[in-house]
């Protein structure tokens, strides 16, 4: 079968108003037949996904179709990270992060990720932050009851139906062992470091609203969660937010955007800090990652 001819099957089987959809069972099932064959992708499909990916409707398409399939060549890893890097809903950039760290691990999609930021201009900087919500390591603290948390991690694979951290059939979860927690802790650590040391520079450097707003976003409110390395970068970082206060929800930060320059005055300040600090103490939603 065709490219040309998944696509129609796709398009016609998907609705309009749910074009993100995963679960329409014809198509379904025409990607367990690619997957059960092991269908190796011709040079102008890869072509095709590359255009497709660059296109409002049609890249959610590519995602569908990789969700539910092992590999993901690799040329159109690059293309998977900018189509999250612009994809203007912040929770829909996920469908573009999760296959790439699932099929290329989480390292080189936060290598990439810092990459396009560091080089990027606001916009892209903007939806680089967007996407890093969704950039995560697949270690998690678990609660043991009235005890500390542990750390531990788990493994995407596919179940029978979908791929997931849980066996369906056995009824556990493919978590990995000591050992892969441990060299897991140790790259993220160095990643994390990495991070916010990007986020950190451009914060003090890049004056813009939109971008300060969105770093602010990505950065622990408490000093003592930085390292040792960032530990000076983050002490500046504070001194600034001192001064000019930046808003912790969309509302407030539309708000500064149309005072503009009066958004510096020390009432308007001290107002959204009281703002904020209230919004934070009562744990309301903030539409934080709008």
């Amino acid at each position: 079968m065709t490219l040309n001819k998944i696509y129609n099957i796709w398009s016609l089987t998907s609705e309009d108003k749910d074009i993100q959809s995963q679960n329409t069972s014809k198509f379904y099932d025409i990607v367990n037949d690619i997957r059960n064959s092991k269908y190796i992708w011709s040079t102008q499909d890869i072509d095709t996904f590359k255009a497709f990916l660059k296109h409002n409707e049609k890249k959610w398409f590519v995602v569908n179709l990789f969700s539910k399939l092992d590999i993901i060549p690799e040329q159109l890893f690059q293309p998977f990270i900018e189509a999250a890097i612009h994809e203007t809903n912040p929770s829909a950039n996920r469908y573009f992060i999760e296959p790439c760290l699932r099929v290329f691990g989480f390292e080189r999609v936060f290598e990439s990720l810092n990459l396009h930021f560091q080089n990027g201009n606001n916009e892209t900087k903007i939806g680089v932050c967007k996407a890093y919500y969704w950039a995560r390591s697949p270690l998690v603290s678990v609660s043991k009851g009235d005890g500390p948390c542990e750390t531990k991690g788990y493994h995407l694979k596919w179940n029978g139906h979908y791929y997931s951290d849980y066996d369906r059939d056995k009824g556990t979860h493919y978590e990995m062992t000591a050992s892969e927690v441990s060299k897991c802790k140790v790259v993220l650590k160095t990643l994390r470091i990495a991070r916010r040391k990007l986020l950190l520079e451009e914060f003090l450097k890049n004056k813009d609203t939109d971008v300060r707003y969105q770093i602010k976003l990505r950065l622990p409110d408490d000093i003592s969660s930085f390292s040792s390395e960032n530990k000076a970068l983050a002490n500046l970082y504070f001194k600034v937010l001192a001064k000019d206060v930046v808003p912790d929800n969309y509302a407030d930060l539309q708000l500064k955007k149309r005072l503009g320059i009066f958004g510096n005055n020390k009432l308007i300040r001290f107002f959204l800090k009281k703002k904020n600090d209230r919004i934070k103490k009562k744990g309301l939603i903030t539409l934080k990652n709008k």
